[in-house]
């Protein structure tokens, strides 16, 4: 059986990444995600050697969780150029950081309300936001590929829009990139992003792990209605990396006690 490895996130309650490693430390955690939505999180904040002689120390793993607004199919060329540059940055960064995968979000973008209903500009122009996500893309993972650092985008309860699922398809087609799977996501969703999950499971290589009670998401596990036995089944047989998404430290030090109780996470 495969053991999996489980990581924890970066808390907005934890003052520097010293005291992030401490508590991963702590509850002997596999990996933790950094997030760039954070300052001290910046790449010009966290110095690569740094990280790395702290991975190379303690056997701690690292992936990023890439600003919520970086809107890879923007119109904007200008804005455009900065996410890919960033991107581009980030990777540069975290071959030598020792960072494992970045994580990217697809963004719903403007929207039209009309009487009956509302319109998204995304799917009104679908050729041109798939076109320019799928070119930041291809600039993005052909540093990736070379640096080794996987790329995968993650739901957010917009999988089943039909600008998205293109422009998935075809990004999903190039090496080295995947789906991170957010279980909490797609049930806080009411499962609109899972038909399209299972579908293309076979790209899903990482979970962001919480319950779910209605569209409360990022609970403690248990706390709410999700099946996580099945989940932690699923990511047991295909072997993938699993963060506990919840918010606090004491949420986190409860989610990992419970896990283990239950015999669900390695001790």
């Amino acid at each position: 059986m495969n053991k999996l490895r489980m990581g924890m996130p970066s808390l907005i309650e934890l003052n520097s990444f010293e005291d992030t490693i401490d508590l991963c430390r702590e509850l002997e955690l596999d990996f933790v995600e950094l997030n760039m939505n954070l300052p001290s999180n910046f790449i010009e904040n966290l110095p690569s050697d740094k990280l790395l002689k702290t991975k190379e120390k303690h056997q701690i793993s690292y992936t990023m969780h890439m600003p919520d607004d970086m809107d890879m199919g923007v119109f904007f060329q200008s804005v455009r150029d900065g996410y890919v540059k960033l991107a581009l940055d980030t990777v540069s960064w975290a071959r030598e950081a020792g960072v494992e995968l970045l994580n990217f979000h697809i963004i719903e973008g403007a929207k039209m309300t009309l009487p009956q209903k509302k319109i998204f500009i995304y799917d009104q122009y679908s050729d041109i936001f798939v076109r320019n996500f799928v070119d930041s893309f291809n600039a993005v993972c052909k540093s990736a590929i070379k640096n080794k650092i996987g790329i995968n985008i993650e739901n957010s309860g917009n999988f089943n829009r039909l600008f998205a699922q293109d422009a998935l398809n075809q990004v999903l087609a190039i090496e080295g990139t995947g789906i991170t799977w957010d279980i909490g996501h797609d049930s806080a969703n009411n499962y609109i992003d899972h038909d399209y999950l299972m579908k293309m499971s076979k790209h899903i290589t990482h979970m962001h792990f919480h319950d779910t009670r209605g569209q409360k998401d990022h609970l403690v596990p248990f706390d709410g209605e999700l099946d996580l036995v099945n989940r932690i089944d699923f990511a047991v047989k295909r072997n993938l990396t699993v963060l506990i998404e919840v918010k606090t430290i004491a949420a986190l030090k409860e989610s990992v006690y419970i896990l283990r109780q239950r015999n669900l996470i390695p001790d």
